[in-house]
């Protein structure tokens, strides 16, 4: 298998009576060092942001969404490049962020740094006021969804989610339009990562959030919903349920947030308005 996100390991199939050994896919699972480099054009600096374990792969992507998702820039062309940094250890989990020329940063405010996992985001943000990167001002027009729409969004993924045929451990974060086509996927071993890695792409081809779908696969916690907010979305729909915190953020900024998506059924937790349902209540 010479995909990038998946390696062979060993195994003990258990079977009834019966235990048997055989080769089985997984995902892999590596740190990414993301670098920043800062400054004027005559006077670079460089800083240590985060460390973050993900599937290799799309990893500008994840990069660019990660600083966007954060609040670290504000916008995507406030980055030049996002380039793999030959002169490290391991060159291919090390990636360096040029940002534009004297665009202000302050590393001093990031000298504790992040450090992310797969499975829950950025470690150490369980304090609030850490966890509340500062979201836009504006507030854009609510997506309207339709309910037969948000039904058949789980079926697409199944169909194009291709590391998860063979593994079964990754998360995915898609993006949908109004009418329900799939427009871009991205999967990772951490939900968090998977969405940044979405948000990073939308960034780089210009799209407008304001309008789509956000389909996640995983619990719908306050960062996912916090990083979609920054990103600009407006409807976000998950397979999972919603925290307290996640429903009060979506509450708050007017977004459509969805839960405990199934075949047949699914709950609103925030945006009823903007969710036309068939029986027209």
């Amino acid at each position: 298998m010479s995909t990038i996100g998946i390696s062979t390991s060993k195994i003990w199939k258990v079977r009834a009576l019966e235990a048997k050994s055989s080769d089985d896919l997984v995902v892999r699972e590596e740190p990414l060092e993301i670098r920043i480099g800062f400054g004027s054009e005559t006077k670079r600096e460089e800083f240590s942001l985060a460390v973050t374990m993900r599937t290799p792969g799309a990893d500008e992507e994840l990069a660019r969404g990660f600083l966007l998702s954060e609040g670290i820039v504000g916008h995507s062309e406030d980055i030049l490049s996002a380039k793999y940094c030959m002169q490290a250890k391991q060159p291919e989990n090390t990636l360096k962020v040029e940002l534009v020329n004297d665009l202000p940063f302050d590393a001093e405010k990031f000298k504790r740094n992040f450090y992310a996992s797969s499975s829950c985001g950025v470690c150490g943000k369980a304090v609030l006021e850490s966890i509340s990167a500062q979201l836009p001002e504006y507030v854009n027009p609510a997506a309207q969804v339709k309910q037969e729409i948000v039904l058949q969004l789980t079926d697409q993924i199944q169909e194009h989610q291709n590391t998860f045929k063979y593994t079964g451990g990754l998360h995915a974060a898609a993006l949908f339009d109004l009418s329900g086509n799939l427009l871009i996927i991205r999967e990772d071993i951490g939900r968090h990562n998977a969405l940044d890695k979405l948000i990073g792409v939308c960034g780089m081809q210009r799209i407008n959030l304001s309008d789509k779908i956000l389909w996640l696969s995983g619990r719908l916690g306050f960062e996912m919903v916090q990083k979609s907010a920054m990103a600009g979305l407006t409807a976000v729909v998950g397979l999972g349920a919603p925290s307290s915190l996640a429903v009060e953020l979506a509450q708050e900024n007017q977004m459509t947030l969805i839960g405990f998506l199934k075949k047949e059924s699914f709950n609103i937790y925030s945006g009823k308005e903007n969710v036309i349902l068939n029986s027209g209540n």
